[in-house]
């Protein structure tokens, strides 16, 4: 990932996933918009339980700041190149989705993300449920809001005046991740970010809300599969 002067980044890699899934992808305060060359393979997401493929093999991807989605891959190859950055632009939309674009170049300026979408074609989304029911979206809004403080999943279900059990079986109903698997992945996204620009561990691991370094590992481990160190170095290169 390259730290760009207007405070954005942008990142350009080659794509080499050999094997088949399907997982809940989620974004946390940043937004980040993708290009995606494929040699081989297949990459697409889900939507209200429909499968949604690129109309091509070179495809946009806009991730907006607290998105969830559900990509699936088959043995993909190709390369990736995105922007981003931790700032809301007003121009940019709030929903993630998929689209054609003759972009070819590698991104140098946030300011080219806005002008790329603007000449996008075909635009599909790719929100994992457009159609949530009312107490999953403000449950959502609860924990986007206060996912580095430890909101209390039983606090935010009796601020919606249900049970624990109700809340965690709806949002997963209408999201399909738990409200407190949502919490733990806006969490470690926030933490790679941070680990991308050199932050200390021990110090991510409090700004995003653990105070026990054990369970931050145990956490990032669990969604990333790779220690902090790990990713640390990976993003570094």
């Amino acid at each position: 990932m390259q730290v760009l002067q207007d405070g954005g980044y942008a990142i350009c890699d080659q794509l080499d996933i050999p094997g088949e899934g399907s997982s809940v992808f989620t974004f946390a305060r940043g937004w980040l918009l993708e290009v995606l060359d494929l040699t081989d393979g297949e990459y697409y997401f889900v939507s209200d339980g429909t499968a949604v493929h690129p109309q091509s093999r070179s495809f946009g991807v806009y991730y907006p700041r607290f998105t969830i989605t559900r990509p699936c891959v088959n043995r993909v190859k190709g390369s990736v190149r995105g922007v981003g950055s931790l700032e809301q632009d007003p121009k940019l939309p709030d929903i993630p989705f998929i689209f054609e674009t003759g972009f070819r170049g590698e991104f140098s300026a946030v300011a080219e993300a806005v002008k790329v979408l603007a000449e996008s074609g075909a635009r599909q989304s790719i929100e994992v449920n457009t159609r949530p029911s009312l107490i999953s979206i403000k449950a959502k809004r609860l924990i986007d809001d206060n996912y580095l403080i430890f909101p209390s999943i039983s606090r935010i279900a009796g601020r919606l005046s249900v049970s624990p059990e109700h809340l965690s079986r709806q949002f997963k109903r209408d999201f399909g991740i738990s409200p407190s698997g949502y919490l733990h992945q806006l969490r470690v996204a926030d933490a790679t970010f941070r680990l991308s620009a050199g932050e200390e561990i021990i110090d991510i691991s409090h700004e995003v809300g653990y105070n026990d370094l054990s369970r931050f590992y145990k956490q990032f481990r669990k969604q990333t599969r790779t220690s902090p160190a790990a990713c640390r170095d990976t993003l570094a290169k």
